[in-house]
């Protein structure tokens, strides 16, 4: 019982290293850069980025990433009308505002498998936005099945890849993190699923101790009673 418990300590331990040293990548890339300054002028600072609330099958985070690129990190206001005033001091760097509000899903009008339907989304006003961000991106397996698929393309339309490489009727795009915020979906995804893991390892953790700590009463309990029966024989 004491080997199990400490073995079950153990995994803890590097969930929690793992989980530490994810949330620590994730806070630099975010307070780093010229945009944060900008932020903080505004008075935007506090407003969470879109790649926050979304949430896609393992796996397609990169294709995710490469078709959304600077949306992914898109912030949402009450009103549109009110980032006009942002003209007058743009961002330094590319920066997308929006405002989600609930509408019908767009009909699929193709038999290729669309990236916006591997969202998992439990808000409607998100889900329409992606569905307007991502309408015409289509997904593929791989770049064979893609260079396969594109006669079915139309004007404007591509086939992701897992990888986020892209191929339009006349045209492939091979993606490459070109920035420190490439990565931020599979991060915080992963970020996501280590606490899930970390809770349940801690319940598994207190529960071996516990049962470590009866083991060890019970065996000092028998023991004695041992003794006890010695001395009165």
């Amino acid at each position: 019982q004491a080997q199990a418990a400490a073995g079950d300590a153990s995994r803890h331990g590097e969930l929690s290293a793992r989980l530490e040293a994810l949330r620590a990548l994730q806070d630099k890339v975010q307070s780093s850069g010229r945009l944060k300054p900008w932020l903080l002028k505004h008075g935007v600072d506090s407003l969470q980025g879109l790649w926050t609330r979304v949430h896609i099958e393992p796996g397609w985070e990169t294709a995710l990433e490469a078709a959304l690129r600077e949306r992914l990190n898109a912030l949402e206001v009450g009103r549109l009308d009110s980032v006009r005033a942002f003209a007058a001091d743009a961002p330094p760097t590319r920066l997308a505002f929006f405002s989600a509000h609930a509408g019908p899903v767009a009909d699929p009008h193709r038999t290729l498998p669309r990236l916006s339907d591997l969202l998992r989304l439990n808000d409607a006003g998100l889900q329409a936005l992606l569905n307007d961000w991502l309408e015409g991106v289509y997904t593929a397996a791989s770049l064979d099945e893609a260079l396969l698929a594109r006669s079915q393309l139309s004007h404007g339309e591509v086939i992701m890849s897992r990888e986020g490489h892209a191929v339009s009727q006349h045209a492939v795009s091979f993606y490459a993190a070109d920035s420190e915020q490439a990565g931020m979906l599979a991060r915080q995804q992963e970020i996501e699923n280590l606490e899930r893991q970390q809770r349940a390892q801690s319940l598994i953790a207190d529960e071996s101790r516990s049962a470590s700590v009866r083991v060890e009463a019970a065996y000092t309990e028998a023991s004695l009673r041992l003794a006890s029966v010695r001395r009165e024989a």
